[in-house]
């Protein structure tokens, strides 16, 4: 059975009670072609989702879905979302992928191939085998693979950071040597973080100089994706703020290319990208209150002279998380790219 009576696609949520997890089930409740029939949570099981998810007590019908064990997932869904922490999936993979045709992945399990960088960065995942295919897909770049049975979304920093950068680099406008800082929201941390308010609160610092395990993703990406490689210098930083992430790229552009040159990679990479907005306008840069609640990344990018200052907005659980999954899933269902992830194009303001 690949439908509801109704007519829609059936979807499963794993790792439901999670930030994630409760982003995709209220962007799937308002779905007009998927419906809800399964959501796990090891720690909530048996337990009304929509009694859980405070952002559902003003529903006028309530569902009468209570969260389940993952083990318990059973029949056909069209889609599993996969929303567990990383290390997490690996472990059921096998058996989560009998019961699906795409698992929308959106841990960083499957982001890398190379096993040295996979042992670095994302040991969990080989210690279990997966014998099927998988697919690093950025809705914007990427080619759909549907011979692959998990579709891997990109990191939320490491997204926002190859929309400052996959132009420039298509292009090969500039030289290697790049340098990012990624500052995020509180909530890319997860429920699990175990950093106090009191710590966050009214306080901006570093989270990660060197070593970030989104660095190796980005250059993998953009090398696969563009003309040439870089070499990338990734810092973190936390913010006060709950929901988020600007990234900031440092480039140095070669000899006679100019800020026009700049400007048409821009809007060429991305006119026609429904989420991705272009400020062509020097006057306007992105910010994070604008995007905030929306499937959007505000994208600039800023020259003088051989240096190029390139900027990129998105909130975190969204365009970075839950809505890229959406949207992917879009895509591969061929269904209208925009469908279920339309906010009135406007995001949380003030």
């Amino acid at each position: 059975m690949t439908a509801s009576e109704g007519g829609k696609r059936r979807a499963a949520i794993l790792g439901g009670s999670g930030f994630t997890g409760a982003e995709l089930y209220r962007l799937l409740d308002r779905h007009p072609e998927f419906e809800v029939a399964f959501v796990s949570s090891e720690s909530k099981a048996g337990f009304p989702v929509d009694k859980y998810f405070i952002g559902s007590i003003h529903k006028k019908k309530p569902s009468s879905l209570k969260f389940s064990k993952a083990e318990e997932l059973d029949g056909h869904y069209d889609a599993i979302f996969s929303c567990l922490p990383t290390g997490q999936l690996p472990k059921i993979v096998q058996r989560v992928a009998q019961h699906t045709n795409y698992i929308f992945n959106v841990s960083g399990d499957y982001r890398l191939s190379d096993t040295e960088l996979l042992q670095k960065h994302y040991p969990e995942t080989l210690q279990h085998d997966y014998d099927g295919s998988f697919h690093y897909f950025i809705p914007e770049f990427c080619e759909i693979d549907r011979s692959a049975k998990i579709v891997n979304l990109p990191g939320c920093m490491a997204v926002a950071t190859i929309y400052t950068l996959y132009p420039l680099a298509a292009e090969g406008l500039i030289e290697p040597r790049v340098i990012t800082d990624a500052k995020t929201g509180s909530s890319g941390g997860g429920k699990s973080t175990t950093e106090h308010h009191a710590e966050r609160s009214q306080n901006f610092r570093a989270h990660k100089l060197h070593g970030h395990r989104h660095r190796p993703e980005i250059e993998h990406a953009l090398a696969l994706h563009s003309k040439q490689s870089v070499d990338l210098q990734f810092s973190v930083f936390s913010l006060d703020l709950p929901r988020g992430i600007m990234a900031t790229s440092y480039s140095y552009l070669k000899d006679g290319v100019t800020a026009a040159d700049v400007k048409k990679a821009f809007y060429s990479a991305y006119a026609g990208k429904p989420f991705l907005h272009y400020f062509s306008s020097g006057s306007s840069t992105p910010m994070i209150k604008t995007v905030v609640g929306t499937n959007i990344a505000e994208i600039g990018a800023y020259v003088e002279g051989r240096s190029c200052v390139s900027i990129a907005t998105i909130d975190n659980l969204l365009k970075g998380a839950a809505g890229q999954a959406l949207q992917a899933a879009n895509l591969y269902f061929g269904y209208p790219e925009e469908a279920g992830l339309q906010f009135n194009g406007e995001g949380a303001w003030p």
